[in-house]
Parts: structure tokens; sequence; C-alpha cells
């Protein structure tokens, strides 16, 4: 089998199409773009284009490429076109054939035919699709791996490992955005009453977002072993979350969106599980789960800061358990006398 680079492979397959369409170049660079969208997006999970060979690819990646544009569009508060589903998938399917048509990506058949019917069926999915929920054991494997990896004497290493504990534990119980994660400052933390002062939510609006015990005390053990016992404006003003890769150098720099996703990966990839998380996955898990609970929509909708409660509406019709429940009290509750009468 031949060995190519991922972005020499795209590069190899836009020169064929240029041959093919030659007289629609509009098609070629559409598909320039989405595949260059999908080259970024493997970036965001720590594969290199550049270094990263097609025949490592694994099939996963290609098969959440639109799940993962999904979650950036609802981040932004916006859904994913449909005609920008149908193109990105076109390109997808088209870039994918080529390379098991030129022997570049030596899939198993069944494999392969599984990958492109999942592709293929995504292009048929509705533009507004329910949201997609992580399962409870693939959170509690996350949780695992992240608790299993051993205290390290580096002092970097040893953060990460924190922060990442209480990383999934706030995004598990606070049911908020990335964006909102990565801007807060440590004097958005209230440990005493385990909630987070939101000041950045969509249209600069102020919430409150609140934390289970177990997130209230991984913070706390992440920020002791980051900043000490100092105290001050100067320390509130620190991010909440911050990096610790070597390029952060000595400073306390803010994590980013594209940070906590492949903190996310890196998990992911330790607990051996075979699908990706994204942030926004846990947003939906925290208000199915509240859903399920309460049954109040509108307190989930307050929770999550929805500013309309169409939104809110679709957690409603991925919470089978709550539906179960309300049809269930319509309908097994004892017939009274009357009623056996008639049926009589």
């Amino acid at each position: 089998m031949k060995t190519i680079r991922l972005r020499s492979a795209v590069l190899a397959f836009l020169d064929s199409l240029s041959v093919r369409y030659a007289r629609r170049p509009r098609t070629v660079q559409t598909y320039r773009t989405a595949l260059g969208r999908f080259l970024e997006y493997l970036s965001a999970l720590g594969v290199d284009p550049d270094q990263g060979a097609v025949s490592d690819l694994d099939p996963i990646l290609v098969r959440d490429f639109v799940t993962f544009l999904e979650g950036r569009y609802r981040e932004a508060g916006r859904m994913l076109p449909a005609s920008t589903r149908q193109t990105y998938l076109a390109a997808l399917v088209g870039w994918v054939n080529f390379l098991l048509d030129e022997g570049l990506w030596e899939l198993p058949a069944e494999e392969a035919r599984r990958l492109l019917r999942d592709l293929r069926a995504q292009r048929g999915r509705p533009s507004s699709p329910l949201p997609r929920l992580p399962r409870e054991e693939a959170l509690s494997a996350l949780l695992r791996a992240a608790r299993s990896r051993p205290p390290s004497r580096s002092r970097r290493k040893e953060l990460i490992r924190l922060r990442d504990i209480a990383l999934l534990l706030v995004l598990r119980s606070s049911g908020i955005r990335v964006g909102e994660l990565v801007a807060l400052r440590r004097g958005d933390f209230d440990p005493v009453q385990g909630l987070l002062w939101v000041r950045h939510g969509k249209g600069g609006k102020e919430r409150l977002a609140f934390l289970d015990a177990a997130a209230v005390q991984a913070l706390q053990a992440y920020l002791q072993a980051r900043d000490g016992s100092a105290r001050g404006k100067a320390v509130d003003h620190r991010p909440l979350f911050a990096r610790h890769d070597k390029g952060a150098g000595d400073q306390t720099r803010p994590m980013t969106p594209e940070g906590v996703r492949r903190a996310l990966w890196a998990l992911a990839r330790e607990a051996g599980l075979a699908e990706t998380l994204t942030p926004h996955q846990f947003r939906h898990y925290f208000a199915t789960r509240v859903l399920e609970a309460t049954g109040d929509l509108a307190a989930v909708q307050d929770l999550l800061g929805h500013a309309s409660p169409t939104t809110t509406r679709r957690y409603a019709r991925v919470s089978p358990k709550r539906l179960q429940a309300v049809h269930r009290q319509a309908f097994e509750r004892p017939e009274s006398p009357a009623e056996d009468r008639e049926e009589q």
C-alpha cells in the first residue's frame, strides 16, 4: 500500500477533480473548502495533517466530522445549514472513495462499506437533529481515565492531571457552554455556595451555573495546586481553567475551546473509547438528566441560559424516561368503579 500524508491525499484528490470537473471550477473550490475544514478538525483533535499518514486515519474521526461541525455551530447559537451538510459530506464521500480506489487507504471491505453507508445516511439527516447524548458509561470511563493518571513530579503534568479531573466534573454538573467555560476567571467561582458566575454567555447576559460537591472539591484541589494560598484581585482575574502545555510558558493563560476538545479527546483515547465526546455533549447530558429528574422544562431553560423555550424543548424529545413517566401517570392509575361498569 502506498504511504501518503493526509494533506497530500487531499491535494491529490482535488487535482483529480480539476481534471474531472474541468468546466466546473466552483465544484473543485467548494470541495477544497470542505476538506480544508476537515483537516482543521483533525488538527483540533491532535492529528497533524502534514505528518499523519492516511493509513493511520481512524474511520471514527471521518464519521464524526459532521457531528463536530454541528457542535461548533450550536456553540455559536446556530444550526448547521442543510446545504453545508450536504456539500461537506459529498466532499468527504468523494475523498474516501478516491482513497479506496487508489489503494491509499486499506480498510477491510465491510468497514469501508459501513463507513460510506454511514456518511451517506448523514446526508439525509434532518436539518435540526436531536441532541447527541453521551452514554453514562462513556462519561464514567472518561472520569476513570482522568483519575487513574498517577500523580507526577512534573508540576506541569500534575496540573494537567488535576485540571482535567475538574474539567470533566464541571462540564458534567454545570451544563455551561465551552465558550463560557474558558472565559471564566477564578473570581467567578464561589466554592462556599458551589456556583459559577457566568458573565460571558450569549448576548452578554449574566447567569449562575451550579456545581455538585465533587466538582467543587476537584476545582479547589486544582486551584490550590496551581495558585497556592495566593489571594487578591490579581489572582481573581486569572483564568479558572488554564493552559499547562509547554507553549504556555510560566504565564497563566486561559484554555481555548479547542484546548478543551483536545483534552477530552486525549482522555477518550486513554479510556479506550470508540467514540469522540465534545464539550457540547456534556451540556446535552446535563439538560436531559435535569429534565428527567424534575420534569421542569422552565428550570432547564434557566439553567442552560436559553433565551427561547423552543431550544430547550429539544431535550424533551430525547428524554424517554420523562415521557414514559407521564404516560404511566395517565394510564397506569387504578380505574374507578364507574369506569369498570362502563367497560362491562
